[in-house]
């Protein structure tokens, strides 16, 4: 059986041959109505630098941009953007190119959007946009985005993914938070991926083909819920967590595991 329990009896031995990829919205962080507004739990980045300090791999994975990550983490800790599509390392990002040549779609479909739903509900990350529909008190908004999104999906030819109270529109580039997890497991043997969302799906079941497979020797895959946690994630994960303001304690446990040089 794999599970944190176990990943912390085992990541002592050689602490260079462990990772540990977190989500940031609802994980990292805790969710705002402005998107714009979310900060790291306090005490969280912290932990995360120390941590990049003494292990393998330390890396933030998420559907925003790097830009937007870069003003909370130091340049120990890798940074997985836009699913992704960019990535941050080494004082060096890196997009995928065939990106680029989607952003002038992305940029009209941006215009649209807030000529449609207004400035406050379209977050623009510039190689994608989301759409949000949190704490509006208009109950037909949500489904009159999912069916913008569809629209301008098949029109454009754009791809439209389901989020947490959000609908997304990205380039048709089949790009998942596994393979951004993927790219960074050489020479990886025990791993954690942490996520509260639908799209932290994908790294879930990675993290858990690779522990039945053998690939890693010990991992898990931690689920933080809240009140809006799809549940079917429950059965893709190794552990659970409640909200994001348990996660500076389980990163704790992980520090005093490895301790300190």
């Amino acid at each position: 059986m794999h599970n944190f329990e176990r990943f912390l009896t085992e990541i002592g031995w050689d602490p260079s041959t462990v990772a540990v990829f977190s989500d940031f919205d609802g994980t990292l962080s805790a969710i705002q109505p402005d998107p714009a507004s979310v900060v790291p739990i306090p005490g969280i980045a912290e932990r995360i630098d120390r941590l990049a300090e003494r292990l393998g791999r330390v890396a933030v994975v998420s559907g925003r941009p790097v830009s937007f990550l870069q003003g909370f983490f130091s340049e120990r800790v890798e940074l997985s953007g836009l699913y992704g599509i960019e990535h941050w390392a080494h004082k060096r990002l890196l997009v995928d190119h065939t990106a680029i040549d989607w952003l002038p779609a992305i940029r009209t479909t941006v215009s649209r959007a807030v000529d449609e739903f207004g400035e406050a509900a379209v977050e623009n990350k510039k190689y994608s946009l989301t759409l949000h529909h949190r704490g509006s008190t208009d109950p037909e908004l949500p489904k009159r985005m999912e069916e913008w999104v569809l629209e301008r999906a098949d029109l454009i030819g754009l791809e439209a993914r389901v989020a947490r109270m959000s609908f997304e529109l990205h380039p048709p580039i089949h790009r998942s938070k596994a393979d951004a997890v993927a790219d960074m497991l050489q020479g990886i043997e025990s791993a954690i991926y942490i996520g509260d969302d639908v799209g932290d799906r994908p790294a879930f079941q990675l993290i858990s083909a690779l522990l039945d497979e053998g690939a890693l020797t010990s991992g898990a895959a931690i689920l933080v819920r809240s009140d809006e946690t799809d549940p079917s994630l429950e059965r893709v994960t190794t552990d659970a967590i409640d909200g994001p303001e348990a996660v500076p304690a389980l990163l704790d446990r992980i520090l005093e595991t490895i301790g300190s040089e």
